[in-house]
């Protein structure tokens, strides 16, 4: 999975955002905010990572079962999906 898209994510204060940028901006109109799962799962997404990877990272960053990590990442991707921010 990758996502499609260029974008900046940034820590502005206490709030994780990322920015839509370029050609991107022009179909995604304003900015999405993350919590901590949801950016580690974002920067695994950019470099392409795999549902096993994602699943590892989270586990491995956060005291969750894979189960638990597994549903979490299809939930958000899912979201992703629907937005047609997310290549497969």
């Amino acid at each position: 999975m990758k996502l499609k898209g260029e974008f900046i994510l940034r820590q502005v204060m206490d709030n994780i955002v990322v920015i839509p940028v370029g050609q991107t901006a022009l179909r995604l109109n304003g900015m999405i905010m993350l919590n901590e799962v949801s950016r580690l799962i974002w920067q695994q997404l950019t470099d392409g990572a795999t549902l096993s990877e994602i699943t590892g990272a989270v586990t491995e960053a956060f005291d969750v079962s894979a189960q638990e990590a597994e549903g979490d990442i299809l939930e958000f991707t899912e979201k992703l999906r629907q937005a047609d921010l997310l290549e497969e």
